[in-house]
């Protein structure tokens, strides 16, 4: 079997609610979708996130560099040599957002020309899927509150909440949050680099106090900081923005700088570096939560936390508008985990209408 040609399409999908974040306001999500023909008539599917203008690239860079880069460079080549095509891939000097949606679809590929599912190629199911939390969107903490504990009789007991705006706002929004929210809520508050360690170590001591925090992800920027920290705080830290791959593991297990990881496989290159992760983060005794997004993301990793033990922290699921795909790939209502589908590769097709339809309208989805 040889790759014969490698598509890219820009696709945007809104969503249901703007997400705020110290990085700012984000009303829909920019993605590539990348499909990998063969001569055999076997195509695998992929997907990235192109997060710019807050981090990362573009939508037009990424497909850019598909089409004169990664493309030519994998046609002729055999799909199954997923470390040999990485290798070449990343000898591209392209970016690792570019390489992700090319790398899923070679994975999704080799599932179904060996019709097994993906997490089998990972090395076995050993775990349900990805752990997801509720969100607590970014409001007043009264509409927080009446949110948080709507979400808690359907049975949410976990919420992530956005913080590091400014010290004195986040502790008096949480302060009243907790005063409002039923008991059982457990709140992963989340600042994305927002604090210096100066106001990191005002703020989260007080948090602490407060009481019901399970988890707080990435409250400063860089490493040392964040170990620094850890030193002082008796609630975990999770590590989003400076988990940067297999050696980024390396680093942060041994700076004693976080708990639990944060995977966000677009930013890596897919599934591949994933799994080496995972490798590294066990052997530190570190574990992990994957960000499972939506769609074809979504899919990619549901196999990948489902065949790893070290994937128990949780992370949101995306409330986007529509899919791209043709059936909804989604949690069940209330399901607290979004796992694996059994069918071969990552078991989700496109809808090829809406792709058509993305290609000649500027990405847009609808």
């Amino acid at each position: 079997m040889k790759i014969t040609e490698v598509r890219s399409t820009i696709v945007r999908i809104p969503r249901r609610r703007l997400l705020l974040t110290y990085y700012g306001g984000s009303p829909d999500t920019a993605t590539v979708v990348s499909e990998v023909m063969t001569d055999e008539g076997i195509t695998g599917i992929g997907q990235t996130i192109a997060p710019a203008p807050f981090y990362g690239d573009s939508v037009e860079v990424i497909k850019a560099a598909t089409d004169a880069y990664l493309a030519p460079a994998m046609v002729g080549k055999d799909p199954f040599a997923i470390e040999q095509r990485f290798a070449e891939m990343q000898a591209l000097s392209v970016s690792d957002y570019a390489i992700t949606s090319v790398e899923m679809a070679l994975w999704d590929l080799k599932g179904k020309a060996l019709g097994v599912p993906v997490y089998e190629l990972l090395g076995g199911r050993c775990n349900a899927g990805a752990p997801l939390h509720a969100l607590a969107d970014h409001d007043d903490p009264e509409a927080m509150a009446e949110q948080v504990n709507q979400k808690v009789e359907q049975g949410w007991t976990w919420f992530k909440a956005k913080i590091g705006f400014e010290v004195d706002q986040d502790i008096a929004m949480y302060a009243r949050i907790r005063e409002l929210c039923d008991d059982r809520a457990r709140f992963q508050l989340d600042s994305n680099t927002g604090y210096t360690l100066g106001q990191a170590v005002r703020a989260l001591p007080v948090m602490e106090q407060i009481g019901g925090v399970g988890l707080f992800e990435q409250p400063v920027r860089y490493i040392d900081e964040m170990a620094a920290l850890a030193a002082r705080l008796n609630t975990p830290l999770q590590a989003d923005e400076n988990t940067l791959g297999p050696r980024s593991i390396y680093e942060i297990a041994h700076a004693g700088a976080a708990h639990v990881l944060h995977y966000k496989l677009e930013k890596y290159g897919g599934l591949l570096p994933g799994h080496k992760m995972n490798a590294v983060a066990e052997a530190a005794g570190l574990e992990i939560s994957v960000a499972p997004y939506f769609d074809i993301m979504a899919a990619g990793a549901a196999h990948l936390a489902a065949s790893t033990r070290i994937a128990k922290w949780r992370a949101g699921f995306s409330d986007m508008t529509d899919t791209l795909l043709a059936e909804p790939y989604e949690p069940e209502p209330g399901a607290q985990v979004l796992e694996p589908l059994e069918a071969p590769g990552l078991g989700v097709a496109i809808d090829q209408d809406k792709l058509a339809y993305c290609a000649a309208h500027d990405g847009n989805l609808g």
